[in-house]
């Protein structure tokens, strides 16, 4: 009852929103369990080393989601315009487009791998001990071909944001982590220590997720702009990648930023260390997971105020997740007060945490987590360019300033976290003139 009053007193836009983020709540809650159960049982089944190079390989090949030239993100807004607009032709269009062009890339990314990852030295690359004994060529191989499919079906996760649906993305994530749960328990109970087996299970099982997430809905709730050859437009597709390539261009500097963190710490320093630096970024993870609940419905619901000049609505959101953020900080000083044991009791005395990487970690949570407020605006309404221009300028600088930071000037790991939360500032300073300014355009 209490929640039908709320809802009655918001408008459509709003109440999406706010559903979709209850849902995403209830299903993070769970989630959140299951990552945390996760990080102890690899450690467990893989000795720290093996998880070390297992979290460096994962991320490190994982940079492929991001190889898409931006078609996720640039279909997620035109075919939300679309569906705002009611042309629903032309939405179709836009994902079949979408859907062939990103399956002739991944085709492309894969055949260059297999060419390349035979001159690979994946063990020197990464500084692997002599103690771990894999074939790292072919779990290399293994993942990449499993994560290029994932490429084509994750674009099912961009029609959900299109329509205002992160909950469902939020959902079937779960549904692939809880099934990985249980695979990682059936090998420690049957197998030994093996990063084979880890790289099957946690590349495996999300692959089938997305597949019967893309059957199921194209066969019902999206059959009327399901992918068909008959839709397919490379008019729609210049549409797409005129925003979607300045997407990807962010998406590269994102990419350096964050996943290339594992890499610099194996290069520098030693892969074991890669653990406490992961398990401070999960912990902290949780404030960014908790805002970013609430910030996902907003990109699409951006891009319908701007498509409907609703301004007011964008101004009363922004004051709305300032008051949150200003919640959440206060939560993250909490959570670093309370670091030390929460990692005791998470992962035991295997792994030691350093209280300045926690520190470290806490500031960039927060200051990343303000400037997406206003990045999400910019976002939704395909104002990036500006955005663009300074994280390609970051990119170029964040690799030689992490080492200035983290070996000439010695402050070890927190050194790459500083770098990172330099090269982040655009989100912080700049973006929220940009919207402030959009906004005062639409009052005339």
């Amino acid at each position: 009852m209490i929640l039908q009053k709320y809802f009655s007193k918001q408008d459509s836009r709003s109440a999406k929103a706010f559903k979709n983020i209850v849902g995403s709540f209830a299903i993070k809650s769970i989630s959140v369990g299951i990552n945390l159960a996760l990080v102890p049982l690899t450690i467990n089944y893989l000795s720290p080393v093996k998880n070390g190079v297992w979290l460096t390989i994962s991320s490190m090949l994982g940079w492929i989601s991001f190889f898409d030239i931006g078609l996720g993100h640039g279909l997620r807004n035109k075919l939300a315009e679309a569906i705002a607009k009611g042309e629903m032709h032309k939405a179709k269009s836009y994902v079949s487009t979408a859907y062939f062009s990103i399956s002739l890339l991944c085709c492309s990314l894969l055949l260059l791998f297999f060419g390349l990852n035979r001159f690979i030295d994946w063990n020197a690359i990464l500084h692997v001990p002599k103690e771990v004994d894999e074939n790292l060529k072919s779990i290399a191989l293994i993942l990449f071909s499993v994560f290029s499919m994932q490429f084509i079906l994750q674009l099912i996760n961009s029609i959900f944001l299109s329509n205002q649906q992160p909950a469902l993305v939020s959902l079937y994530n779960m549904i692939s982590n809880l099934f990985v749960l249980a695979g990682l328990a059936l090998l420690l109970m049957f197998t030994k220590g093996s990063l084979f087996y880890v790289s099957f299970i946690f590349s495996i099982i999300p692959l089938l997720v997305l597949l019967v997430v893309n059957i199921y809905y194209f066969r019902t709730k999206f059959s009327g702009f399901s992918p068909s050859f008959g839709s397919i437009d490379f008019k729609v597709l210049r549409e797409v990648l005129s925003l979607g390539v300045k997407f990807f261009i962010i998406q590269i500097s994102v990419l350096i930023f964050f996943q290339t963190s594992n890499f610099l710490i194996c290069r520098y320093f030693s892969p074991d260390l890669v653990t406490p630096y992961n398990i401070a970024f999960r912990y902290f993870g949780i404030v960014t997971m908790l805002f970013s609940i609430i910030v996902a419905p907003y990109w699409s619901a951006y891009t319908e105020a701007y498509v409907k000049q609703d301004f007011k609505w964008i101004r009363d959101s922004l004051r709305k997740l300032v008051k949150i953020w200003l919640v959440l900080v206060v939560l993250a000083i909490g959570m670093l007060a309370c670091s030390g044991y929460a990692y005791h009791l998470w992962v035991g005395d295997k792994v030691k945490v350093d209280f300045k990487i926690s520190l470290f970690m806490m500031l960039y949570t927060v200051i990343v987590s303000y400037g997406n407020i206003y990045i999400m605006v910019l976002n939704g309404i395909g104002k990036i360019r500006l955005q663009m221009i300074v994280n390609v300028v970051c990119m170029i600088v964040f690799i030689p300033l992490s080492y200035y930071l983290a070996v000439i000037l010695k402050m070890g790991i927190t050194g790459i976290i500083l770098a990172t939360i330099i090269c982040s500032m655009y989100g912080t300073v700049i973006a929220p003139f940009e919207v402030k300014k959009m906004l005062l355009r639409g009052r005339r």
